[in-house]
């Protein structure tokens, strides 16, 4: 007799992946990654600002303060979207909008509410620190660099980070078919009228929900009845539905009670029995 860790240990050792196929992005949330990502570009692609405000070249506002504004000579607007068309150059100032490419000159992001405009110029009153407000080239993502590895299972943030890589296709494992068959004459199924000796089918759809949440597909083959010619037909039916693919789960019958019949079955059909009894 087998401990439960040694029974799923025996069964994951017979467990083969299956076969793999390309899905549509969306189509691939709680899919099992078939394939190594890596990042085509740098995340951030550029240099570029966190805040809405004036991209400057530190240099000409290290003394700035309330008291002693700098002014600088607004050269050229960038929104987000758009590349710089100007170089920063001593004495001047570019406003930008937060994502939008830093401006070759300046190195540092003075914030919006740190300023006041004066038609073409802008006042800067508060310095800050080098370099501030500056999102660098590669801080998220290097390119090149590994994003995900094969065996992932898809959630919402690797969705984001798929889209930011532009995949629009992704590999992945084909969901496993979990052929799910009941054995019992004392079942009766969904909306079946429950006669007195009668109870309900539960175990299949409680064991097809446990497989639709690891992200298999559940295949319903109905109530066995406690003969060997009904069970022997219903489980050729599950192996011949599934083809090499797929997992037959079977509750019921296999006992040592006279109605018990499943063990037997699974013999005369050809299939062998790695363990029987688990504690």
């Amino acid at each position: 007799m087998l401990s439960v860790e040694e029974a799923q240990k025996l069964i994951l050792e017979h467990v083969l992946p299956i076969g793999t196929e390309r899905v549509s992005l969306m189509d691939a949330v709680g899919r099992i990654l078939a394939e190594e990502i890596h990042a085509r570009r740098d995340q951030p692609p550029w240099d570029n600002s966190a805040m809405d405000g004036y991209a400057v070249c530190w240099e000409d506002v290290k003394a700035a303060s309330p008291k002693g504004p700098v002014s600088l000579k607004i050269v050229e607007e960038i929104p987000a979207g758009y590349l710089p068309r100007h170089v920063i150059k001593k004495g001047e100032a570019a406003r930008i909008m937060t994502g939008a490419p830093l401006p070759e000159g300046a190195d540092t992001i003075i914030r919006k509410e740190d300023t006041s405009e004066d038609g073409d110029r802008v006042k800067i009153s508060v310095a800050g620190e080098k370099g501030e407000y500056v999102r660098s080239r590669g801080m998220d993502v290097a390119a090149g660099s590994l994003l995900m590895k094969r065996g992932a299972t898809l959630r919402p943030a690797h969705i984001g980070m798929l889209a930011a890589v532009g995949k629009s296709l992704v590999t992945v494992y084909r969901k496993p078919r979990i052929a799910i068959l009941a054995t019992g004459n004392e079942l009766a199924d969904l909306d079946e009228v429950l006669s007195p000796e009668k109870i309900m089918n539960t175990n299949s759809y409680a064991v097809a929900a446990q497989a639709m949440e690891v992200g298999a597909d559940p295949v319903l083959m109905g109530i066995a009845k406690d003969s060997p010619e009904d069970l022997k037909e219903k489980l050729a039916e599950a192996l011949s539905a599934l083809g090499e693919e797929g997992v037959v789960v079977s509750s019921g019958g296999v006992s040592v009670g006279k109605y018990d019949f499943v063990k037997e079955v699974y013999q005369q059909l050809g299939i062998e029995i790695k363990f029987w009894r688990v504690a």
